[in-house]
């Protein structure tokens, strides 16, 4: 039996102060007009029924996903500790010959029959016992992106993965767009219940027992949360393996990873600004610009992002935009701002 499992964890805050702890990014519309965690669901419901649709989140938001997600099934985690910890929370609660496609909530994919026909691609070779991941054909030298180097070919477009890269440097982006061999990790996996549990097993013995003793009922699931690695599974499982193999994949696909993805989703205006919302300037270029629920107005400025939400506002130049997190941080312990976040 084939399960969509969709991974709605982590708190976005590279989209503050659109994003916060009660409504992160993956439930708010971004890349279009509905939340992306909508988006998602409705990517899959032509190969995957609602009913195998499960949806791993913290249980603070389970409010918002009751509204959002109806008919879905939620598996809720005590807090957020990444993406190992929750694949393996999942796969105890599945059958061990279902096959899970493990999908972030938060991507933006146009192509939505070519992105499932690689689904369905992959969940061929999952049954022969691959832990699959799909990889994306580089379109510039990304350095917010992991890489895939591919091996020997095992089937037409699927190959054996050599090697993971960590997030490069400009200069080693540039070498491996120019070898041709490497591909972007999309971060979305198919795989065998069975097989992942062997990997766990495999590679994150500690987790693997926990897994066992929560299944057994031996041990709560706060008491499994307290004791895991703050892991993905990609440092935890993916990269330790040798049964990996990867789908070059041919649809269209980004992970909205900052406010400057948007100039990739939306349309420009004749002065290259991504505007949302009501906006109104003169002699405004190169600025992404986005009002939640009033107006911004502008003079004379550029390579600016400009974010207008509730009481929040939110400028900073476009190069510095991964410190945002940092920003968040700060933010975070001055008791004013805490109801902001």
């Amino acid at each position: 039996m084939l399960y969509g499992i969709i991974i709605a964890g982590g708190r976005g805050e590279r989209f503050w102060p659109c994003s916060t702890r009660k409504h992160p990014k993956q439930l708010i519309p971004i890349a279009s007009s509905k939340p992306m965690i909508v988006e998602t669901v409705n990517r899959i419901l032509p190969l995957i029924p609602r009913k195998k649709i499960i949806v791993v989140a913290n249980k603070e938001l389970n409010p918002m996903l009751k509204k959002l997600t109806p008919g879905v099934k939620k598996l809720l985690e005590p807090f957020g500790r990444n993406t190992a910890c929750a694949i393996g929370y999942t796969a105890i609660n599945l059958k061990e010959n279902d096959v899970m496609a493990v999908l972030p909530a938060d991507h933006w994919i146009p192509d939505g029959r070519e992105f499932l026909n690689t689904i369905e691609q992959a969940v061929e070779i999952a049954n022969q016992g691959w832990l699959v991941t799909f990889g994306i054909t580089p379109k510039r030298a990304e350095t917010g992106y992991g890489y895939i180097e591919v091996g020997d070919e095992i089937t037409n477009s699927i190959y054996k993965v050599k090697n993971f890269k960590e997030k490069p440097n400009q200069k080693e982006a540039q070498e491996f767009i120019h070898a041709g061999r490497f591909l972007w990790n999309s971060g979305i996996f198919v795989w065998r219940v069975d097989k992942i549990l062997q990997a766990f097993h495999s590679c994150m013995p500690e987790l693997y027992d926990d897994l066992m003793k929560l299944k057994r009922r031996q041990i709560s699931l706060v008491q499994l949360y307290n004791k895991a690695q703050n892991i993905s599974i990609d440092y935890g499982v993916m990269e330790k393996c040798q049964n990996v193999a990867v789908v070059k994949s041919n649809f269209t696909w980004d992970d909205v990873g900052s406010w400057t993805s948007l100039e990739r989703l939306h349309s420009l205006d004749k002065h290259s600004n991504v505007k949302l919302g009501l906006h109104s300037g003169i002699d405004t270029k190169d600025c992404i610009i986005v009002s939640t629920n009033g107006a911004i107005a502008t003079i004379g400025v550029s390579d600016l992002v400009i974010v207008q939400s509730d009481n929040v506002v939110f400028i900073c130049d476009r190069n510095r935009i991964d410190e945002i997190k940092s920003l968040v941080r700060q933010v975070g312990e001055d008791k004013d701002f805490e109801k902001y976040l």
